[in-house]
């Protein structure tokens, strides 16, 4: 096998090593995941951009560089972190520093700038981490709900009443779920339009509008959907459901790519193209034949260390620890009679658990017997593990989109049975109700109000413990008419306070 054959095929074999079981979680991730369906089309699009430029490529100068070490580094440091850490997200990432500095390392920056688009196009096959997904699926739910809802009402002539991001109908009530909120078209339409955009637009100024045209396209289109939904919701409920849902799913993101087709030609009739005006019409250094042979023959210091550092973090990886799931009570196993308050159960609908994701969940009311009081609401979320990317998360969207609104927002102090801890207290108003919500984060004997506190906590105790485990409490009543929070937080700690062991057992320490 010629040299350059068999340093490209080392190269590619520890590649694999270090990131076989990253990329097939990843291609099971496009395969299932409603917001990452896109992420197949990338690679295969890259592909041919690279081929399309073939012929400019085999005549690149090769000139290894030492400036893309600290690149490789900073890869694998990302892929260790992101492997032992959990993250996903970073060792996904990873992966895309490792080639740049691979190409810098062993062919120079030259050859990286002949591939810089092809290869920045490839982050769009990462998904976006969930914690940035719920903070925009959030807000884009009530925006198209809100929207939605006023359409049908001032329009379409169709009574709809708004609560949270539920469109309540005469004849049924729409929710505006997450899948309904437009970010998933939003981000397959992104990539979408960088790739209509190469193919068939020259001016980088054009290609940049029609991504940012993209979102409200998409956006747009998914509130006609909402709209068409309810309105064949109120002839027959059947046609807001199942095939005919999905169906207009589809089309939506057909309106959304004619929408983007259309802000093309307006473009291109307000701005008339020029002819010639092809980036890559114009020559370049990169395209000019000076290959050097030279430059690739032999066992050259740059090739060298580049495998030395790859082949010793795939060892490390190899034999580190795996993760360790320790001994644990199940949530059932909480107590339902505690003095006068009787717990019952509410389980989760198929909806609620699909967007949870793989955990252990807990729903149930406990009410008092002996006297007349707001019933106490308990909701405990277990993940044994968060390394294939469920994880916990804020209850803000969950109670936002229920249709309370959070009036009060503060942090307070509970006394544990290990010392106090630090508590999120929310006054929730719906309508002419208050409740008071309390909620914090549990994992490895650590509580606390702040998601990214958690995420944080996470990433250290799998660095450090190898556990990834974790859990989410809150509790939730009624306020009486001009009842203060600390009223209704007493109430509430007469149940929580016998639940507070019990749950170091069933969310371990």
């Amino acid at each position: 096998m010629p040299p350059v054959r068999w340093r490209i095929a080392l190269v590619a074999g520890l590649i694999v090593w270090l990131y076989a079981e990253i990329l097939v979680r990843l291609f099971a991730q496009w395969m299932t995941d409603r917001y990452s369906s896109h992420g197949l089309l990338v690679p295969i699009f890259a592909s041919f951009v690279l081929w399309q430029n073939r012929g400019r490529l085999k005549r690149l100068r090769i000139a290894p560089s030492w400036t893309g070490l600290p690149l490789l580094i900073l890869a694998l440091a990302l892929l260790v972190v992101g492997v032992r850490g959990v993250e996903l997200f970073t060792s996904r990432t990873s992966l895309l520093t490792l080639l740049a500095g691979l190409m810098i390392l062993l062919g120079g920056t030259l050859a990286f700038r002949a591939v810089l688009f092809p290869w920045a196009a490839l982050f769009l096959m990462i998904p976006v981490p969930a914690i940035i997904i719920q903070r925009v699926t959030f807000p884009l739910q009530l925006f198209a709900s809100r929207l939605a809802a006023w359409v049908l009402w001032n329009l379409c002539d169709v009574p709809a009443f708004r609560d949270g991001n539920v469109i309540r109908l005469a004849q049924m009530d729409l929710q505006v779920a997450d899948a309904c909120s437009g970010i998933r078209y939003a981000i397959s339409l992104m990539t979408l339009a960088v790739m209509y955009g190469y193919l068939l637009e020259k001016r980088n100024w054009v290609r940049m509008s029609l991504v940012a045209a993209s979102v409200p396209a998409a956006i747009s289109a998914n509130i006609l959907r909402i709209v068409a939904t309810g309105l064949l919701g109120q002839h027959n409920p059947e046609w807001a459901k199942g095939f005919y849902h999905e169906f207009q799913g589809m089309m939506v993101f057909v309106l959304a790519l004619i929408m983007l087709f259309i802000v093309h030609r307006v473009i291109e009739w307000i701005w008339q193209p020029r002819q010639g005006n092809s980036p890559q019409s114009r020559p370049t250094e990169e395209s000019m034949p000076v290959y050097k042979p030279s430059a690739t023959q032999g066992w050259s210091p740059h090739f060298v260390v580049a495998m030395i550092l790859m082949l010793a973090t795939a060892l490390g990886l190899q034999f580190s620890q795996r993760e360790i799931w320790p001994a644990r009570q199940p949530l059932s196993a909480l107590p339902s009679q505690i003095d006068n308050w009787t717990s019952t159960e509410d389980p989760l609908d198929q909806d609620t658990l699909e967007n949870l994701g793989h955990g252990e969940f807990v729903q149930r009311s406990y009410s008092n017997a002996s006297e007349r009081q707001p019933d106490i609401d308990l909701f405990v979320a277990f993940y044994p593990t968060q390394k294939f990317g469920d994880t916990l998360h804020t209850p803000l969207h969950c109670l936002v989109g229920a249709g309370f609104t959070p009036v009060v927002r503060e942090v307070v102090r509970l006394d544990g049975p290990n010392g106090p801890f630090r508590v999120n207290r929310w006054v929730a108003a719906k309508g002419d109700e208050r409740h008071l919500v309390l909620y914090w984060f549990q994992a490895h004997g650590h509580q606390t109000p702040n998601e990214y506190v958690v995420k944080y906590l996470l990433i250290k105790d799998a660095i450090q413990l190898h556990r990834s485990d974790g859990g989410l409490i809150r509790f939730m009543t009624l306020m009486y008419q001009g009842e203060s929070p600390d009223s209704a937080q007493e109430r509430i700690m007469r149940v929580a306070a016998h639940l507070l062991v019990p749950l170091d057992q069933s969310i371990p320490r």
